[in-house]
């Protein structure tokens, strides 16, 4: 479900319902997964899939959806995930939710650089850049109070 929410994503990202359903559809299926499947498959499918269909969200301007899916998917994989912690951030940012975008990043760059080494260096990158766009607006906003 996740190749197929992927491919039409790709075919038509400013319609993306069909990807936000097959990622819902490839959700259900791996949350109901039987009991004896290795617990650490079905989180690195969920993370995956709840990143994916935050995406998703995004693309549709779903902003406290696109932000809820990202922290569903670093809730199942913290490390690694620089894609999920970007995600939320910039959910929060579009939502106008500044302070909290500010401290979900610096979390994001905070669990990142305990990583493996190498591990996800341009995420990080992405995520450092959207931590000095938190901060060129927080800057700005102050200098607007005082005046």
């Amino acid at each position: 479900m996740r190749d197929q929410g992927n491919t039409s994503l790709r075919k038509s990202p400013t319609s993306p319902q069909e990807a936000i359903q097959l990622y819902t559809y490839g959700l259900e299926m791996a949350l109901t997964r039987p009991p004896w499947e290795p617990v650490q498959l079905v989180r690195e499918e969920c993370a995956l899939l709840y990143g994916n269909r935050a995406q998703a969200y995004m693309a549709a301007q779903m902003w406290a959806e696109a932000a809820a899916d990202a922290q569903c998917s670093v809730e199942c994989k913290r490390q690694g995930n620089g894609k999920a912690w970007w995600r939320r951030g910039k959910s929060l940012v579009e939502m106008g939710r500044w302070r909290d975008a500010v401290n979900w990043v610096d979390e994001g760059l905070e669990t990142l650089e305990g990583g493996e080494k190498g591990d996800g260096g341009k995420e990080r990158e992405e995520l450092v850049q959207l931590r000095k766009e938190i901060e060129r607006y927080l800057d700005e906003e102050k200098r607007r109070e005082g005046r």
